[in-house]
């Protein structure tokens, strides 16, 4: 059961991804920051599906950010030829900043403290 929850949690998040991402909701605070939030609870989600514990959710969801933040940091996109607009060139970004480290940093905590939050209240009733 916790699978299909953690799964369509996933599910709502990426939706809201790609509205963010179109430019349908929010401006650049919303699009910079709160999708980089996002994004980090989404690869959480994915990886509690699995299921894996929900700390080490957080430090593999965390570190993936900073994967990802590395690579802009090297351009890695514009070294494999990418074309601005392709899936792989938005999935993996071509903007480093140290913004975005602290907002997986709090994406994965927020994303920690919800889930305790909402196993505590499961298991309480």
């Amino acid at each position: 059961m916790n699978r299909t929850i953690y799964l369509l949690i996933a599910l709502f998040i990426f939706l809201l991804e790609i509205t963010i991402a179109r430019r349908s909701f929010g401006d650049g605070f919303i699009r910079g920051s709160v999708g980089d939030i996002l994004v980090i609870t989404l690869i959480y989600a994915l990886f509690r599906a699995w299921p894996i514990p929900p700390l080490r959710s957080t430090i593999l969801a965390i570190t993936t950010g900073f994967v990802a933040e590395g690579l802009q940091y090297i351009h890695l996109v514009d070294l494999l030829g990418l074309q601005k607009g392709s899936v792989l060139y938005i999935v993996i970004g071509n903007t480093f900043t140290l913004n975005d480290l602290l907002m997986y940093i709090i994406g994965g905590v927020l994303a920690l403290a919800l889930d305790h939050y909402i196993l505590r209240i499961r298991s309480s009733s």
